[in-house]
């Protein structure tokens, strides 16, 4: 049987996989610091609607608009005014997830063989997007271990005569870089001008981190220490946002997974932007993409408003652990811990440096021989050796446990 070839020959997993699979099966203690779901990191949103307490006629009728519920799109414009953001509940499109709102957009921009501009590192997940969709890839580089480097020079070098779209990650996920409100203006003009569209992914725009740990901060050595429940809370306020008007087409990406904690809920959304000449038929064929699909259900759609009004208890309990074990990561550094954190503007997991003395790949092996679970920086198509990802929203106590395991296998040599 022949398969196409947007699906990769050969699915076999890699080295680190396998002996993690290994060690899974053979029941060894593991102190998984990768993982990122909230659902398991006791994270859990405390607002929730049992299924026997929604109106009956939500589940028993069937009248769906493409572009999803008004009631849920309305509720996404209002958690954009919060963010002080003028958004119309009309230039709304609901997905069920960001990878099938990249997947419509990748569809809707680009033709077989044209080419999406995407950050690099960043998610593993764009080139098998764009490969599945028929589109090419290429890369532009968001400073590879520092979170302040991202280059509008090399975004502009990087547009070819194929060239339909620019992906930007706000904050980026994982180095944390985050486009300041001087450069989103400056990128739109640039698209703009180019004729360009803007896919701006925002999942991660309302977790900046504590300014002591972005760049310029002061994280480390004497000045940084472990945060307690009690103290300060972090600040709240959202990173520079695409949302908004903008002269370029501009798609802004967002859902529940990460503004609420549910990701098990399979409901996203992206926000059309731009002049009204480029909004309008993009919308047009948008919806029409949509309408293919049908995707989200109804009981997200009439839960939505809900659980997004709820967001805030969810989104300040995930801002203080992550500001916790950013201090746990800092006082670590204090005791002369050999790996060194690298600063960034926001997100929920952190971009670790190891000693140069071992690949990425390697380190992760020796650490699951310890009982630690850890991302190589590889996975996230990182250029540069013994860099390693860890999650920030893990337990403290078991993320403590995490850290005592890596400074153990580093002091090994």
């Amino acid at each position: 049987m022949r398969f196409s070839s947007r699906i990769p020959l050969e699915l076999e997993p890699n080295p680190w996989s396998v002996r993690l699979a290994e060690r899974r099966a053979a029941g060894a203690d593991l102190v998984d610091l990768s993982e990122a779901n909230p659902t398991r990191t006791g994270l859990t949103p405390r607002a929730w609607i049992p299924l026997d307490t929604w109106e009956r006629g939500v589940l028993e009728r069937y009248e769906p608009d493409p572009r999803g519920s008004y009631a849920a799109r309305l509720a996404i414009g209002d958690y954009y005014a919060s963010r002080g953001r003028t958004i119309d509940c009309e230039s709304i499109v609901l997905t069920a997830s960001t990878s099938e709102a990249y997947a419509h957009l990748f569809r809707l921009l680009a033709d077989p063989g044209e080419t999406v501009l995407v950050p690099r590192p960043s998610y593993p997940l764009f080139v098998p997007l764009a490969r599945a969709e028929g589109v090419a890839v290429a890369t532009y580089d968001v400073g590879g271990y520092r979170a302040d480097d991202v280059d509008l020079d090399a975004i502009e070098r990087a547009i070819g005569p194929r060239t339909r779209a620019i992906v930007v990650v706000q904050p980026n996920h994982p180095t944390g870089s985050c486009l300041d409100s001087e450069q989103v203006r400056t990128l739109d003009a640039l698209a703009a001008r180019r004729g360009l569209a803007i896919i701006a992914d925002e999942v991660f725009g309302d977790y900046p981190w504590p300014p002591e740990f972005r760049p310029g901060g002061r994280a480390g050595g004497r000045v940084a220490r472990a945060r307690s429940a009690s103290d300060e809370p972090p600040m709240t306020s959202g990173l520079p946002s695409f949302a908004g008007d903008r002269e370029a087409l501009t798609f802004v990406l967002s859902g529940l997974s990460k503004v609420c904690g549910l990701p098990q809920m399979k409901a996203a959304w992206i926000v059309v932007a731009g002049s009204a000449a480029a909004r309008a038929p993009a919308m047009e064929r948008l919806t029409w993409l949509a309408d293919l699909f049908l995707s989200v259900s109804a009981p997200a759609q009439a839960a939505l408003p809900k659980w997004l009004h709820e967001r805030h208890d969810f989104q300040q309990r995930t801002r203080e652990r992550i500001a916790l074990n950013l201090g746990q990561l800092a006082a670590a550094q204090t005791r002369g811990a050999a790996h060194t954190l690298q600063h960034a503007h926001g997100g929920w997991v952190g971009v670790l440096r190891f000693p140069q003395r071992r690949t990425d790949e390697q380190w992760a092996l020796d650490l699951l021989e310890a009982g630690v679970i850890l991302h190589p920086g590889h996975f996230y198509d990182y250029e540069v050796d013994s860099i390693m990802v860890t999650s920030l929203i893990i337990e403290p106590r078991e993320f403590a446990r995490g850290l005592e395991r890596i400074e153990a296998v580093i002091a090994r040599g």
